[in-house]
């Protein structure tokens, strides 16, 4: 199974910030050896800033930037399921975004703004009527829940087995639920908070599983949470909280 587009997205940014990166740490090393060759030696004493340490591989789980320990997390539990599924990450620098701007690097060039159109004068001719068909209604958007893959079951079972031994008893409240989730590493905008009497948090998953539709229900009992997986349509991205989930599910 290919590995999810928007995965392979998040992947290509990080690759471009870590080129971005070592291209402006190659360009210092290239401007200090010119001037050292033109400068004496005692003058041409430079104090270097160090490289950030790179990691790569399960050590990216421990990386300082949230978005790559989620994705690490996500390609590693989706390669343990079905081999091959997920590209893995680059190795990347120690750093606490890799997305930042690197600095040193020229920002990226705006656009022109687009010229104001002139007022229509009273003379002008009237549009005329096109040839073209009316444009169809939107479909709506589904709400219903949608099966699972095979490898985004497994991968589902892996984040419930992770999430229930994270909790050795009740959360207390909602603010102790939502924290042992992000310590978990799911990043915060991907945990929403279900409305209702019931203690219950949906996690969208659909950028991070290989079949862009993973998503768990986790809801506090009397000794822990309950975690269950289903699969959410992504056709229009509806919002996570309202999604139908079958009966009886």
């Amino acid at each position: 199974m290919p590995t999810s587009k928007h995965l392979l997205r998040s992947l290509a940014l990080a690759a471009t910030a870590l080129g971005a990166l070592t291209l402006t740490a190659c360009g210092t090393q290239n401007a200090g050896a010119a001037r050292n060759a033109a400068e004496p030696a005692a003058a041409a004493a430079v104090t270097a800033s160090p490289s950030p340490r790179m990691l790569s591989g399960k050590d990216l789980e421990r990386h300082p930037d949230p978005v790559v320990r989620a994705e690490a997390l996500a390609v590693r539990l989706a390669n343990t399921c079905a081999p091959g599924t997920a590209m893995e990450l680059p190795p990347l620098p120690e750093v606490a975004n890799v997305a930042e701007t690197v600095p040193g690097t020229p920002p990226a060039a705006e656009e022109p703004p687009t010229p104001a159109q002139p007022p229509a004068s009273a003379d002008a001719p009237a549009d005329l009527p096109s040839d073209l068909p009316p444009p169809q209604p939107e479909a709506p958007v589904s709400l219903d829940e949608v099966p699972l893959a095979d490898v985004d079951r497994c991968v589902a079972d892996a984040h419930a087995d992770r999430i229930r031994a994270a909790f050795t008893a009740a959360p207390a409240d909602e603010a102790a639920l939502r924290k042992t989730l992000t310590g978990l590493d799911y990043l915060p905008e991907t945990v929403h908070r279900m409305p209702g009497d019931a203690l219950e948090f949906r996690i969208d998953l659909r950028e991070l599983s290989p079949g862009d539709s993973l998503a768990l229900e986790v809801t506090a009992t009397g000794t822990g949470v309950r975690v269950d997986a289903f699969g959410a349509p992504t056709a229009d991205t509806p919002e996570i909280t309202e999604i139908r989930r079958k009966q009886g599910a």
